[in-house]
C-alpha cells in the first residue's frame, strides 16, 4: 500500500511539472512596438480631434512641399553655375588660341618680297 501511494505521489509530481513546462514555453516575447501602423488608431485617441489631425496634415505637407521647392531651387542654381563655368571655359579657349596664332604671326617675319631690279632698257 506504501508502495502504490508513493507511486501514484510520483506520477502526479511529474505530469504537474510537465505542465508547467509548456506553459513557460508557450509564451512569446512581446515586442513593444505593434508590427503595423498605428497612426489611424492614435488619431482618434482622447483628446485628438479631427480639426487638430487636419491641421497636423496640412502643416506637414506644406513643410514637405516647401522643402521640394528648395531641392528644386538647388538644382537649378547647379545647372546655371555648371553652364556658367562652361561657357567661361570656351572663352578661356578662344583667348588662348587666339593669343597663340598672335604670337605666331609675330614670330614669322614679314615676308617682303624682294625688289626686282628694274632697269629701263
Amino acid at each position: 500500500m506504501k508502495k502504490l501511494i508513493a507511486l501514484s505521489f510520483l506520477i502526479s509530481m511529474i505530469s504537474c511539472s510537465k505542465e508547467n513546462q509548456k506553459n513557460q514555453h508557450s509564451d512569446p516575447v512581446v515586442s513593444a512596438v505593434p508590427p503595423y501602423d498605428t497612426v489611424a488608431v492614435d488619431s482618434f485617441s482622447a483628446g485628438a480631434t479631427s480639426m487638430d489631425v487636419a491641421r497636423q496634415i496640412r502643416i506637414s505637407s506644406l513643410q514637405y512641399q516647401d522643402s521640394l521647392k528648395k531641392v528644386q531651387q538647388k538644382l537649378e542654381e547647379e545647372k546655371l553655375l555648371n553652364k556658367m563655368n562652361e561657357e567661361k571655359e570656351k572663352a578661356d579657349k578662344k583667348i588662348t588660341e587666339e593669343n597663340k596664332k598672335a604670337e605666331e604671326t609675330k614670330k614669322k617675319p614679314a615676308e617682303v618680297p624682294a625688289p626686282e631690279s628694274t632697269t629701263n632698257p
